[in-house]
């Protein structure tokens, strides 16, 4: 099996605090939190504008991964361990109240088959500058279903592989791949030509 991609030199710091954090370093965990909570939070506001439920999910995450610290496995993911264990509490949460099952079917769809390839053209995500097309951006990626705006959301704002959004989502990678097509298509009609030129 390949190597997806190297890991990036602030994964590394945080394998080194996540391996003090599980001996049981305090000041290793609150650097992890503090380092994580901010990515975390605008990662759980793609599913719920209820902030204090997401605070309420972080804080539980918190609170079982120092409780569990001795069992959690060691792992140079990070942060991709952290997303999802999130993802996890929050759809937990969420489908207790009834609110994710609905956006959940809404937002699955017939497979197409797609490579990764057609994602380089997509770099404009991440380099478009000006406030009005991100404004723009920001609200055509809104009316996604909720599934393709999680992987924009970590393809495109944090910067995740295809393989590394399989592993967060539970997904194939085909899937993943399948999601950004169509999300990419659907921003396509809703979004100024020029940006796609």
């Amino acid at each position: 099996m390949e190597s997806s991609t190297s890991i990036p030199a602030d994964e590394v710091l945080m394998a080194q605090l996540w391996s003090r954090f599980k001996q049981g370093d305090e000041k290793a965990f609150d650097q992890l939190t503090q380092a994580r909570y901010r990515l975390l939070f605008n990662y759980a506001i793609r599913f719920t504008k209820d902030r204090d439920l997401i605070k309420d999910c972080l804080q539980d995450l918190f609170l079982e991964l120092w409780n569990r610290r001795k069992a959690v496995v060691e792992t140079p993911y990070v942060t991709i361990y952290l997303i999802k264990a999130l993802r996890n509490n929050l759809f937990r949460k969420l489908k207790k109240e009834q609110d994710w099952r609905s956006s959940l079917e809404n937002g699955i769809e017939p497979e197409t088959p797609v490579t990764d390839e057609y994602t380089a053209e997509l770099d404009w995500i991440m380099s478009e500058e000006t406030a009005e097309t991100e404004q723009s951006l920001r609200k055509a990626v809104d009316q996604l279903p909720k599934r393709q705006q999680e992987v924009v959301f970590l393809k495109f704002y944090q910067g995740l592989s295809n393989d590394d959004i399989a592993r967060v989502m539970n997904v194939e990678k085909q899937t993943v791949a399948n999601f950004l097509y169509r999300a990419m298509m659907q921003l396509r009609t809703c979004l100024p030509s020029r940006i796609f030129n």
